[in-house]
């Protein structure tokens, strides 16, 4: 087994994937702090070596950072808090992100990993907010001032030539969404083409890659739906199909095969369509996901006349 540096490996991934210093490190650190990296003479904290890594499609190699007794807790809050949005426990959500926003309290600004532990916090706040109701135009506005703190040339619309982080990859995701609540579609639509592309093209792997891919190809397939553009949505969901069954994701499967049922049917073919409306309210049902089953079911009912599910 061959034993990597943390500065070999990210200076020999980045070259080997021709990325300059500059692409690598923009809004993470920088140029002279990566270059420090690379040299073995500064050691990266968490965050910092987390972006890096997942930049350059290393991501499961981060677990193998080191770091001391307040980022661990920090991170441990950070997992929790990962864990209750994903499962819509936003109270809990509240309460462990104002304890991260305490434990950052008067962190230096300077330390780059920081930085990216208040980015996390702030789009934790803007999905929370987002939930209270708050209105679209204001949760825009957190989530552009969140993702300039790393992509701070950003103008709203142009993801630009240049790798992205987890973290960046999601908050982008939510500002496409909130231009689609927002009424507009198209610039919607443009965020998340660009990252559909950006994620088809990069050496992008790990263990949170498929869901965000996934997620991306739902919206986009359920959008074009509603558009009128049935073909296009269904190569969009077999697509997300093929990619949830390669990787054993089940998080966004059944709205795919859902999305897909619904584009069937409005071209015409409605056995089919009803097979797939069948498949996702089994899935969701399989994973205690009841509420869903049954949306499934009714919306097949009164849509389509589908009342044997």
């Amino acid at each position: 087994m061959t034993y990597y540096m943390v500065g070999d490996l990210i200076r020999d991934a980045r070259e080997r994937q021709n990325y300059s210093q500059e692409e690598l490190s923009y809004g993470i650190c920088t140029t002279s702090t990566l270059s420090r990296i690379e040299n073995g003479v500064q050691i990266p904290g968490k965050r910092v070596l987390e972006g890096l890594l997942q930049r350059l499609g290393l991501v499961d190699m981060v677990s193998c950072a080191y770091f001391g007794k307040e980022e661990l807790e920090r991170c441990e809050i950070k997992q929790q808090l990962t864990l209750s949005l994903g499962h819509g426990e936003y109270g809990k959500a509240e309460i462990l992100a104002a304890k991260m926003e305490e434990k950052l309290r008067g962190m230096p600004r300077k330390d780059f990993s920081i930085k990216m532990e208040e980015q996390y916090v702030r789009f934790a706040w803007a999905l929370i907010r987002k939930h209270r109701g708050e209105k679209m135009e204001r949760v825009l506005e957190l989530l552009l001032e969140t993702i300039r703190m790393t992509i701070p040339d950003f103008d709203g619309l142009h993801i630009k030539r240049r790798l992205l982080t987890f973290h960046e990859i999601s908050i982008l995701n939510s500002i496409g969404c909130a231009y689609h609540r927002m009424g507009r579609l198209w610039d919607g639509m443009r965020i998340l083409l660009q990252l559909k592309e950006y994620m088809e093209g990069h050496n992008v792997q790990g263990q949170a890659i498929p869901v965000k891919y996934t997620m991306v190809l739902q919206n986009l397939s359920s959008w074009m739906g509603q558009e009128g553009y049935y073909q296009d949505a269904l190569c969009l969901c077999q697509t997300g199909i093929d990619y949830c069954i390669k990787h054993g994701k089940l998080h966004t499967f059944p709205m795919l095969l859902f999305n897909k049922a619904c584009a069937l049917a409005e071209l015409g073919q409605y056995e089919m369509s009803k097979e797939y409306f069948s498949q996702s309210a089994i899935i969701f049902q399989a994973t205690k996901r009841q509420e869903n089953a049954e949306q499934i079911r009714s919306y097949a009912a009164r849509h389509y006349g589908m009342k044997s599910l």
